[in-house]
């Protein structure tokens, strides 16, 4: 599976383990930098990139990247791309051993990459198109387009679908006690542990875990299932109408809690049922998400203006559209078709998985309409992930039971219509995902989703030891570089503190004069007032760059170190002249 994802990479002669996709990579080097802070010894949570203010990000992941960095002496790049590829690589395996073991046939296993690379139709409605735009920055894409650039989505991901396929595979057969208590609760605090990865994928597996446990309640258990079912569905509609109140009053975070509001009632039989293991579970989640939570309520208690930012920016990332149904329809239409069938040979596990993923899923990728405005479109996007693997699942489950019934020696006859219904729904789901796939074949054919990005050529390995000249920590000094040099990729290969931030991430410590040396510095200039209020103290230059600060600010500058490059073959300079070069470190004049 992840060498089919790298395919475009390969293809084009590019080891996927030493470089860095470019295809909407600005948050992805905002997570490098703290992957590279923590590669150099830096453990704080600063904003990384200036490695001043602080930063209520999610980065446990990110630093779990930089130690393997530090650890094996990797580029904080080729650190960020094996951590990532070794999870896809357990996640897709767990998938395979689950679907196997509910199928009771060892081949199935190898449909596990299948849900990777389901499609949304995009090249239906625009040739060579893998994805479709919505309303700002909101898009449509298949896991692919989730996966490709090896962040802290990709890792959560893969650890909740790891989690997930362990908890179906202990509750799926006669498993012993023992072996359910620890597999349930090791993944419980492997999904509460996600809120320190990365925010949406904790949320969708939270989800799905809370409301899986409730569901499984209602559809095993007997006792006051209409009634409990009756309560469930007012409290959803509860949820869509004091939702956006609640979160006008009270703020995101709650209106998120909030939204779990209707699986209290099939919670509650789940606990009784499992003798007080759903709420063992759900002590353990809450204890391994805890640091993230309260770090972030303390942030956003306490007034951080990013924090108020960022909840006020998730806006207009809504997918209420007729193109998020059809383009869903993939992985919707083999759900609908697994409980179909799942309800004709009464099989209470797969109407239980079916059911959850078709109300969650759809339940989450609206939140924007019951009030929470947690960019929608991003549980869209996983969702199309997560349901493919449930379909899987579901098909693999249905397919073993019904063998098992003709086993038994029920009249053949009789159940002829139900292997109908399920050869036929397969071939249907096939066709359908088959249809989809040309999405992931023309993002392996698009150059722009396949640029990518060498941090060893001769001019990055020369920036990276002139900014290590320089500072490798905020206490001596900030840098900032001319504007052919991408203080962005510096800050990933050297670790250094740049007078930058990423805006929808953190903010450092003195925001509005880093806010004008980035202007200036987009302008060809620099503003000494404000690096002198931001102490930012070093300059990097470029001998090939348009806006010659050597020259412009001779005045004002020291020199300290310089470093020759020879540009390497493909390797571009933007705004500047294209050949071999001189990086030159510079001091401010006091």
């Amino acid at each position: 599976m992840v060498v089919l994802q790298q395919a475009g990479q390969i293809g084009r002669g590019r080891n996927p383990l030493t470089g860095l996709r470019t295809n909407f990579w600005y948050d992805q080097l905002g997570y490098l930098a703290i992957s590279a802070d923590v590669a150099n010894g830096h453990l704080d949570s600063t904003e990384p990139v200036s490695m001043t203010g602080v930063s209520h990000y999610p980065r446990f992941y990110y630093s779990i990247v930089g130690a393997v960095a530090r650890v094996f002496g990797l580029p904080t790049v080729t650190a960020w791309n094996l951590t990532s590829f070794v999870l896809q690589i357990m996640a897709v395996t767990a998938i395979g051993i689950v679907a196997a073991v509910l199928a009771k046939r060892w081949w199935v296993a190898l449909l596990a990459p299948l849900p990777f690379f389901t499609g949304t139709f995009a090249y239906m409605q625009q040739a060579d198109s893998w994805y479709t735009v919505l309303q700002a920055h909101a898009v449509l894409w298949g896991p692919y387009g989730a996966l490709f650039s090896n962040n802290g989505e990709t890792a959560g991901l893969c650890v909740g679908l790891i989690a997930v396929s362990a908890l179906i595979w202990a509750w799926s057969g006669q498993r012993r006690t023992r072996t359910r208590v620890i597999v349930t609760l090791v993944a419980a605090g492997l999904v509460g542990m996600l809120s320190s990865f990365q925010t949406y994928s904790f949320l969708t597996f939270t989800y799905l875990l809370a409301y899986g446990a409730a569901i499984a309640a209602i559809v095993f258990v007997r006792e006051r299932r209409k009634t409990t079912i009756v309560t469930a569905v007012l409290l959803v509609a509860v949820v869509f109408v004091a939702g956006p109140l609640i979160a006008d009053r009270i703020g995101q975070l709650p209106t998120l809690m909030f939204g779990l509001i209707p699986a209290f009632p099939g919670l509650v039989s789940a606990i009784v049922r499992t003798r007080g293991l759903v709420a063992l579970a759900g002590t353990v989640a809450v204890l391994t998400a805890a640091p993230q939570v309260l770090f972030t309520l303390g942030g956003m208690v306490s007034g951080d203006p990013f924090l108020t930012y960022r909840v006020a920016s998730n806006h207009q990332l809504g997918i209420v559209s007729w193109q998020a149904l059809v383009s869903a329809a993939p992985v919707l239409i083999p759900l609908v078709l697994v409980l179909v069938l799942a309800f004709r040979l009464q099989d209470r596990l797969t109407i239980t998985l079916a059911s959850t993923v078709l109300f969650v899923l759809p339940f989450l990728s609206v939140n924007d309409v019951w009030g929470a405005n947690a960019e929608p479109y991003r549980f869209w996007i996983e969702g199309l992930l997560v349901g493919g693997v449930f379909a899987l699942f579901g098909f693999a489950r249905l397919s073993a039971q019904l063998t098992r019934v003709r086993a038994e020696g029920t009249d053949r006859a009789k159940n002829a219509p139900e292997k109908t219904i399920l050869v036929a729904a397969v071939a249907v789901s096939i066709a359908i995902w088959g249809v989809s796939v040309p999405d992931w074949i023309n993002s392996v054919r698009d150059g722009t989703m396949q640029a990518s990005w060498n941090p060893s050529t001769e001019r990055e390995s020369a920036i990276t030891a002139m900014a290590r000249e320089g500072s490798l920590d905020a206490s001596t000094g900030l840098l900032v570089t001319e504007r052919c040099v991408d203080n962005r990729t510096a800050k990933v290969t050297s670790g250094s503190p740049f007078a930058y931030y990423h805006l929808g991430m953190a903010w450092p410590a003195d925001k509005d004069a880093i806010d004008d040396i980035i202007s200036a510095r987009d302008a060809g200039t620099l503003d000494f007032e404000a690096m002198k209020s931001s102490d930012t103290r070093f300059v990097l230059t470029d001998s090939n760059c348009a806006t010659d600060w050597e020259s412009v600010y001779a005045d004002r500058l020291e020199r300290v170190s310089t470093a020759d490059y020879g540009l390497s073959d493909g390797e571009v300079i933007l705004d500047g002249t294209q050949g071999d070069g001189r990086i030159t470190l510079w001091r401010v004049a006091d």
